[in-house]
């Protein structure tokens, strides 16, 4: 079973809180409509990246992959070649669904192979040994940018 932890982001201190204390703003104070917009409360996805770096919603990925295909068309012989290698990176924001689980949502998509970079509108499981936490959508949105 994962563990579950939370942190929350106060965006008039513009600190991120870890622990105990995170929780401790919609615990104390369930009331106050005011301080729903002021606070960001965000889940540890019980995944950690390749740097050993826990994985939280609202995080901002950076993932490696690399693909092999096997069969392409080759239209100079009328024939297929066997082999092509793809890799490149998707960098996107973590998202907690029901459905997925843990992923990013909406990623960019980066081929080195075809030097293009693209957003897609799909989801992308993550895994963990092939990714990076560079920052997260509160502190580094910037990072987003294509």
């Amino acid at each position: 079973m994962r563990e579950i932890k939370f942190r929350t982001f106060e965006k008039c201190s513009k600190k991120m809180i870890y622990g105990r204390d995170a929780m401790a703003v919609k615990t104390f104070a369930p009331n106050y409509r005011w301080l729903e917009s002021e606070v960001e409360v965000m889940q540890y996805t019980g995944l950690k990246d390749k740097n050993g770096v826990e994985i939280y919603e609202g995080d901002i990925l950076k993932q490696d992959y690399e693909r092999d295909y096997d069969v392409k068309y080759d239209p100079d012989s009328l024939g297929y070649v066997s082999h092509e290698t793809d890799f490149g990176w998707h960098k996107g924001i973590v998202s907690i669904t029901a459905s997925n689980g843990a992923c990013l949502r909406n990623p960019i998509h980066h081929s080195e192979s075809y030097e293009k970079t693209e957003v897609t509108k799909m989801y992308k499981k993550i895994a963990g040994y092939r990714c990076e936490v560079i920052g997260n959508i509160y502190e580094h949105p910037d990072l987003l940018n294509v």
